[in-house]
């Protein structure tokens, strides 16, 4: 399976699976309403699934999900980026709107906090396996890094639009604001797991930061802030937050960069 020839219908294939299953959960989550809460964690299973399936129809035996060992800077990177630049980002609109600042966390109880990060970590998995672990170096074998980033970055974005636009997901925005930054941040965001996916060559230090970010902006930095346009500067809507993670994404580049320069003498 080494010829980019091959690999075009195969990502083509895995996507409809993707949002073939997807759209089963988006219609339980959507017409549920809060009593189908749970199929978010089922629907953020589904680019796993699809993975799954692909590894055993045209990858059996081989490794091609990223299931790999690798150095632990790498996992370092992926647990302590977002609490970098969601830190700066919160703390930031905390110095600008203090009012803002609540000093409450999702909940007190250190048990559930614990809990709450392996449930972080077990809906990240879903996720990254489909979207990090397959179809990143995929695309990326049959273009380029740069358009691998672009193309599932936006794939990845609207996946999210069918709850975003129902309400149940990031609400806070109008959505001609919402759709937009969501999509500047997630492709954002991408372009570092991208660096971590490709280096290490392991899924794992991606799973990591997306549960990081996840549990560091939804059970931590989001509820310790109140205020009525924060979603337009904080989060994953936020303007602030976007700007840090390009922020971060031009420095981790530039530092990798430099790291080959260096190689080269």
């Amino acid at each position: 399976m080494n010829d980019t020839k091959n690999k075009k219908p195969i990502v083509v294939i895995f996507l409809i699976i993707t949002f073939v299953l997807s759209s089963i959960c988006y219609y339980i989550r959507i017409r549920g309403g809060d009593a189908a809460a749970g199929m978010t964690s089922i629907l953020m299973w589904c680019p796993a699934i699809a993975a799954f399936i692909i590894h055993r129809i045209f990858y059996y035996k081989q490794k091609v999900l990223g299931w790999n060992k690798c150095k632990i800077r790498y996992i370092l990177m992926g647990v302590f980026l977002p609490i970098i630049y969601l830190g700066v980002s919160y703390g930031l609109y905390w110095i600008v709107n203090p009012s803002s600042f609540t000093g409450e966390i999702y909940t007190s109880s250190i048990g559930n906090l614990l809990l709450l990060i392996m449930s972080s970590i077990f809906t990240a998995t879903g996720e990254e396996i489909g979207w990090r672990g397959f179809l990143l170096p995929r695309l990326a074998d049959m273009w380029n890094v740069k358009a691998a980033i672009l193309v599932s970055g936006l794939i990845w974005a609207v996946w999210h639009f069918p709850l975003m636009i129902a309400g149940l997901y990031q609400s806070g925005t109008t959505i001609w604001y919402q759709l937009p930054m969501f999509t500047v941040e997630i492709i954002a965001m991408t372009a570092i797991m991208a660096f971590l996916r490709l280096k290490s060559q392991s899924v794992w230090p991606a799973i990591l930061l997306h549960a990081s970010h996840n549990y560091f902006d939804q059970v931590i930095c989001g509820p310790l802030t109140s205020a009525d346009k924060q979603a337009y500067f904080v989060g994953e809507t936020g303007f602030i937050t976007a700007v840090m993670i390009i922020v971060m994404g031009i420095i981790i580049k530039r530092k990798m960069m430099y790291r080959q320069s260096l190689h080269r003498l």
